[in-house]
């Protein structure tokens, strides 16, 4: 007579079913779930732990905008399917040191549909916290060519377009105006000779002219400058969907962002955007 299984073992055996069959269906289960026997624990996102430092650093602030930037960051995990009690749980890092690690690290293992954002949220925090003593804790710039060195000779294009803009400022005002406006120029020819190493072999030649008025007023010209300034950090952001895997390029396009922003301070300092990158004529 054939051995009849014991309940025990017909038990486990249908545990073990309906747990390949879960698995096998894509069932995420809730961090906050019941704990059962033989069924996965939800996966973490990409940068997930980083994401939520960052989201806690946010929340922390404030600084102008931070919680706005705080909010588009937690719809952000919320879309990506982030359970809402771990969201609920974020916390901010201990000192400036392990705040510039979270940036950082979002911005490293974020996956590619969040570098976007999560590369705007870093160059903005780096700009409004632009304190004595933290620009030394972010990683410094690279010397390398990029993976697309594409991405980098669009960004000397911009780059190129706004200094010749500010060379016909310059060349329409006088004193203090025109010295500060020359100041900024040469800053952003010195960041172009980096973003030429960038780009490699995708560079392009320089234009031999914008489609810039030449006869400006007073109040023409500093708009001018004003403008071509927020073009030019949207113009180094749009940059980010496009860089992929090459992360350490995605933290350089941070640096390059909060460079120009450093250089418009003095004539063309516009008002603290909730993400700086972004271009309010594209929305």
């Amino acid at each position: 007579m054939p051995v009849r299984p014991n309940r025990r073992l017909v038990l486990t055996g249908a545990l073990t079913l309906s747990a390949a069959a879960l698995t096998g269906c894509g069932v995420r289960l809730e961090d906050d779930a019941p704990d059962i026997p033989f069924i996965p624990e939800r996966d973490p996102i990409p940068g997930e732990a980083a994401l939520l430092a960052v989201l806690g650093a946010l929340e922390a602030s404030t600084g102008p905008s931070s919680q706005e930037r705080a909010t588009s960051l937690h719809q952000a995990l919320e879309q990506a399917q982030v359970p809402a009690k771990v969201i609920a749980g974020a916390t901010a890092p201990a000192d400036a040191a392990e705040t510039v690690a979270a940036f950082e690290g979002a911005v490293r293992d974020c996956g590619p549909g969040m570098l976007p954002l999560v590369g705007r949220l870093t160059a903005t925090q780096r700009i409004v916290t632009d304190a004595p003593g933290t620009a030394d804790l972010w990683t410094v710039s690279g010397t390398t060519t990029w993976k697309d060195g594409s991405v980098a000779a669009d960004a000397l294009q911009a780059t190129r377009a706004t200094t010749y803009a500010l060379d016909l400022i310059a060349a329409r005002s006088s004193g203090r105006v025109a010295t500060d406006v020359l100041t900024a120029s040469t800053g952003l020819d010195e960041l172009s000779v980096r973003q030429t190493t960038a780009a490699g072999e995708a560079i392009e030649p320089v234009r031999l002219g914008y489609d810039v008025a030449h006869e400006l007023s007073a109040t023409q010209a500093h708009e001018l400058g004003v403008r071509s300034f927020v073009r030019l950090l949207a113009a180094y952001a749009d940059g980010f969907a496009r860089l992929g895997e090459d992360r350490a390029a995605a933290l350089e396009v941070t640096q390059w962002m909060v460079t120009a922003q450093r250089l418009s301070r003095s004539q063309f300092l516009q008002d603290v955007p909730e993400l700086y990158g972004t271009d309010p004529a594209d929305s």
